[in-house]
Parts: C-alpha cells; structure tokens; sequence
C-alpha cells in the first residue's frame, strides 16, 4: 500500500508510510446563521477542521493520546501549549469541575 510520495516518509525518506499527523491547522466555522434544525444537523455533521496529515513513518511520529500521532514540527507546538507544572494542571481540573457543576444547576 503506497501512502504519500512513494509510500516514504516526509521526515527521514527511507521508511515506508504508517501514520499521519494529526494535528488540527485549520477550522471550519463559515456557518453564521442556520434557517432551522436541518441547516444545523447538516452543517454540524461530520468533520469541521482539517489536519496536517503529513505522512510519517512509526518512527518519526509522536504518539499524543489513541490514534494520535504529530509530525516533529507539530509535537513541538504541542508541547509549548502543556501546562507546565502538576499545580497549574490540578487547578485547570478543580476549575473545570467548579464551572461543569454550576451549568448543571441551571
């Protein structure tokens, strides 16, 4: 099965096609205003972003989570958006707990 150009990966050009990035570069968010719940299911169903798929071998590519693989260029960025200590992330989870519990009150 050949994927990519020759079915070799873009990164080291010698292993054969496995993976591809993943990472989101672009949303879809062209629909402003929807006539009826029709419009909406339509315009709401399947996928609304592209991603990079640059094809990569397994060994070139950063496994991120099931099914998720970036590119060097992409895991990089990807790693400047992590919060940085175990306090920062604890507290995103306690205030993510806080703001779900007061939308379930409504």
């Amino acid at each position: 099965m050949a994927f990519g150009k020759d079915g070799i990966c873009s990164i080291c050009k010698r292993m054969p096609v496995s993976r591809w990035c993943d990472y989101v570069i672009n949303y879809d968010t062209s629909t402003l205003f929807l006539r009826d719940y029709k419009e909406f299911v339509s315009a709401n169903s399947g996928n609304n972003y592209s991603t990079c798929d640059l094809p990569m071998c397994e060994k070139c590519a950063s496994n991120v989570g099931k099914d998720r693989d970036l590119c060097p260029h992409h895991i990089s960025l990807y790693r400047v958006v992590q919060l940085p200590d175990v306090y920062q992330r604890k507290r995103q989870s306690e205030e993510k707990g806080r703001i779900y519990r007061f939308d379930a009150t409504k």
